[in-house]
């Protein structure tokens, strides 16, 4: 049979997505192939437009992910996908480049320290892009064998970056009363609903099922728990291996039980940067967002279908729940992309829903698919590395306005966090460290 198809198919141009995919896998270290190489190559050269937004491409993942998601003040965050680049031909050791960003311009002047040594990888790629002299110094930073000072002419040092919105469900305990079996009686109106705290939300709480997530408060003693029930230990919270303590109330969100609660809350858009904005949604191609939370159920198993998660997107059109699933038998926390109501990729950790847990979540947004990775119980003192997340997936190309919580048994949820950084989402109590 002949392979002419096939050849057609291997020296078809690259479209926008497949060369942004294709320059994210060499970022995040995976190796490309002579056909992908020579293929990208063949991309960058056709239109000058495609070396500008390749430069975008590399620079904001491998500088403003690996330095700047720690944090920066409010007046340049970091999520931005500058508009035009310019470069100057490097010098051995410094290359200059100009970034307009929308917001004002920005001087940078990278500056390597040490002589550069480059991986086998490395040198192949940079061997192919040689006619690109900008790519050269931006291709060290992958390379991963250098050290690298940057010196700011605009942007301001590093600090914790910036939330968006958050919610630490401060508010008074919602009143309960007993059923004839001794168990909660749970209530089916009130609840969430109405409740206006936190801050960066455009309105309140909204329930809108048969029964209503209630606010828990540890001071109520006589609380029905289950044997199983560990949340019976004590409020959520969160200490790292290291003695780190996360930033918590002590008061949290309990989602009900049988037939289920569905409570939502949008978010106000006008504080994110416009640049994270596409239309009235956050999401933009390009831009970087971090959620946190802290969670736990009241019991490990998700059989016969028991699920408790937060959901961004829609079932409808796209999203990404991240919780406890019925699709994860296990009951273990999961993660799980919607794609026009049916679940795609989902991933499962080894960590039972019945421990608590702090997750923090990563969201990429790209030209097509997104990517979303997921830590679960991160050290608290910097970034995590993609390689010790819990869970990695894709997600169909979707944009969010809002949250909603949606469970048909009793889990709790506490510290909503949505911001610019790990940093942002993942506050620190100052001055306490917990005894090993």
């Amino acid at each position: 049979m002949s392979d002419d198809g096939a050849n057609d198919d291997a020296s078809r141009p690259l479209s926008d997505a497949e060369a942004f995919e294709l320059i994210d896998a060499h970022l995040d270290r995976h190796p490309l192939t002579d056909e992908q190489s020579d293929a990208l190559t063949a991309w960058i050269k056709a239109d000058p437009e495609h070396a500008d937004r390749a430069f975008y491409r590399i620079f904001l993942h491998s500088y403003l992910r690996t330095r700047l998601q720690a944090g920066l003040p409010a007046t340049s965050d970091l999520s931005i996908v500058p508009h035009k680049a310019r470069y100057q031909e490097p010098t051995v050791n410094s290359v200059h480049v100009t970034v307009n960003s929308g917001i004002g311009r920005e001087d940078l002047d990278l500056t390597f320290a040490g002589e550069p040594e480059f991986d086998d990888r490395s040198r192949s790629v940079i061997r192919r892009w040689s006619y690109q002299l900008w790519v050269i110094p931006v291709l060290l930073l992958l390379a991963g064998c250098i050290s690298l000072m940057v010196v700011f002419s605009y942007w301001s040092p590093v600090d914790s970056g910036q939330i968006y919105a958050e919610e630490s469900f401060d508010y008074e305990r919602t009143p309960w009363s007993r059923g004839t079996n001794g168990s909660i009686d749970w209530p089916t109106s009130g609840g969430m609903n109405g409740l206006n705290g936190g801050s960066g939300w455009l309105e309140p709480w909204k329930e809108n099922d048969s029964k209503v997530a209630m606010i828990a408060d540890y001071s109520d003693a006589d609380f029905p728990w289950e044997p199983k029930d560990m949340r019976k230990f004590g409020p959520l919270g969160y200490t790292d291996a290291s003695g780190l303590v996360l930033k918590s109330t002590g008061k949290q969100m309990r989602t009900a039980t049988r037939p289920r609660s569905v409570t939502t809350r949008k978010i106000d858009i006008e504080k994110f940067p416009t640049e994270m904005r596409d239309g009235d949604s956050i999401g933009a191609d390009g831009t970087v967002i971090w959620i946190s939370f802290l969670a736990q159920s009241s019991i490990s198993t998700a059989e016969n279908n028991r699920y408790s998660y937060l959901l961004l997107g829609s079932k409808e059109v796209a999203g990404l729940r991240i919780g406890k699933l019925g699709a994860a038998p296990s009951g273990n926390w999961t993660a799980v992309a919607l794609q026009t109501e049916a679940e795609v990729n989902l991933k499962t950790s080894s960590v039972p829903s019945g421990e608590m847990v702090f997750l923090v979540t990563r969201i990429i947004f790209r030209p097509g698919t997104e990517e979303a990775v997921v830590w679960i119980n991160p050290q608290l003192g910097e970034e995590p590395q993609v390689t010790d997340a819990a869970l990695r997936l894709q997600i169909p190309d979707f944009r969010f306005d809002g949250i909603s919580i949606r469970a048909n048994h009793s889990t709790d949820f506490d510290e909503i966090r949505v911001g610019s950084s790990f940093r942002a989402v993942a506050p620190v109590v100052s001055g306490i460290k917990a005894l090993p």
